[in-house]
């Protein structure tokens, strides 16, 4: 969140228009990155299958390697 204050703080300074002259694409979806300049785009993991895998592996002491879905939420920073 530090790193994107940051570069929206440079955009500002440097009088770039968001989604004109430069994008925005971060990384995992929050509540502040949805109203974030009305909207940053992202691309974030199914943060639900997530919990629900990892909370199976601990419930069936299993171990190994699974490949969790992910989606591009595209919003007003492109």
């Amino acid at each position: 969140e530090n790193d994107l204050a940051t570069l929206i703080k440079l955009i500002r300074n440097k009088k770039y228009k968001i989604a004109e002259d430069v994008g925005i694409l971060s990384y995992n979806d929050t509540p502040l990155k949805e109203v974030l300049l009305e909207g940053i785009s992202v691309i974030t993991t199914d943060f639900q299958k997530l919990g629900k895998t990892a909370a199976d592996f601990i419930t069936n002491n299993a171990e190994g390697e699974v490949k969790n879905d992910f989606k591009f939420i595209s919003r007003n920073t492109l």
